[in-house]
């Protein structure tokens, strides 16, 4: 018979799945925008926590599973955020594990530019506080997390304009290599904001039953 502990460790895996991706996405970040000892210690790290990531995910999928044909209607909220919070982290983990690529590889390739490295950092800066948004979703919700993620979602996007007024100069004043890495990682930054929106508002759904979702 499902029951109230059931669905409570649905919602204890869902922060779990959150705050790991925030971990990874931390590492991550360091590793791409840092310097010194903290950034090369950060990529190891990110492996780490990448596949911490990935085993709380395969965990996570498997309680999921575990649902089918033994819990009633009214679980049905919190295992659609559940499985909704997973499938984002399982994206996440993918590209999470691109954006360590890039920082594994800079070293060897010609450096980017500062103006255009910091466009890359703020919005791995973005995205790492909107997934603490995601994380603090399923326990004590904060106030009007979507005006957070709306403000992100702007930031993004402000961002990304940035960056393309920045590389497309004519004559472009950034090596091809620097180029082709700030707009990649800009590209998975963004997905990773809007899958973190996804996880604050479905973390919402799945763990405080009077919140709602929104597509």
């Amino acid at each position: 018979m499902w029951n109230h502990q059931e669905t409570s460790g649905l919602s204890g895996h869902l922060v779990e799945v959150a705050e790991r991706s925030r971990i990874a996405l931390e590492h991550v970040t360091e590793a791409l925008c840092g310097s010194g000892p903290a950034a090369s210690d950060a990529l190891p790290a990110a492996e780490k926590a990448l596949y911490a990531l990935r085993q709380a995910v395969d965990d996570h999928a498997l309680a999921i599973e575990e649902t089918r044909g033994a819990s009633p209607a009214a679980a049905v909220r919190a295992i659609v955020a559940a499985a909704q919070v997973n499938a984002d982290a399982e994206c996440v983990e993918g590209l999470a594990r691109r954006l360590a690529e890039i920082a594994g590889s800079r070293p060897a390739r010609p450096a980017i530019p500062a103006d255009v490295h910091a466009v890359v950092c703020r919005m791995g800066r973005v995205c790492v506080d909107l997934m603490v948004t995601a994380v603090s979703a399923g326990t004590s919700p904060p106030p009007d997390p979507e005006a957070r993620i709306e403000a992100a979602d702007a930031e993004v996007r402000r961002l990304r304009q940035r960056l393309y007024a920045l590389l497309l100069q004519d004559p472009a004043p950034v090596d091809a290599d620097a180029a082709l890495d700030a707009s990649l990682a800009c590209r998975y930054y963004a997905h990773c904001t809007a899958l973190a929106a996804s996880m604050a508002r479905h973390a919402i759904l799945g763990a405080h039953p009077s919140g709602h979702a929104r597509q």
